[in-house]
């Protein structure tokens, strides 16, 4: 059959099935491509030369003894999350 200078073979399909037919053109044209989105950061003097003094401050040996407890589970306690709940609650950090 041919309407419209698209031309495609005669489908029978059962009563109550929506017959879906569609242009070759349709079928084969790739979705069109949508604009790429980007973010851009701005860090200023001052955060850089902060940033540089909190490393200086960092003792790598204590931050090695505290990862070596949270892989241990030392931190997995009712106990433990006792405690973190009430500083938070008495520094006010809620």
């Amino acid at each position: 059959m041919k309407i419209n200078g698209y031309s495609d073979s005669l489908r029978i399909t059962p009563v109550g099935t929506p017959a879906v037919q569609r242009p070759a053109q349709e079928i084969t044209q790739a979705p069109a491509a949508k604009p790429v989105k980007s973010d851009s950061v701005q860090i200023s003097d001052e955060a850089r030369r902060l940033s540089a003094e909190q490393k200086d401050s960092v003792d790598p040996e204590r931050v090695n003894e505290l990862r070596q407890k949270v892989l241990s589970g030392a931190y997995n306690s009712l106990d433990m999350v006792d405690q973190v709940a009430r500083r938070i609650l008495t520094r006010g950090d809620l």
